[in-house]
């Protein structure tokens, strides 16, 4: 049986092959990889979005809610958008 940690990798895995599946389909590959560039600095840079993502204490609704607002602030829009959703 697979541990935690290996069945997170191949979730995480699925979902970035999808995302460039998806990226080359749309002739964005460049672009989305920017924006990934871009939110991985966001998190980064910040404590409090950490452990937005990693605690438990946050339900699955406040985190969809948090990372909406952020896309919205921060104009991720069409595929990362709604990956990061």
């Amino acid at each position: 049986m697979a541990d935690t940690s290996q069945l997170i990798s191949g979730v995480a895995e699925r979902y970035a092959s999808s995302l460039f599946e998806l990226a080359l389909d749309a002739g964005s590959i460049e672009a989305v990889g920017a924006d990934l560039t871009r939110i991985q600095a966001l998190i980064d840079g910040s404590d409090d979005l950490k452990r937005l993502i990693v605690s438990p204490v946050f339900s699955a609704d406040d985190q969809f809610k948090a990372i909406s607002a952020l896309v919205e602030k921060f104009g991720f829009s069409g595929l990362v958008g709604n990956f990061l959703k």
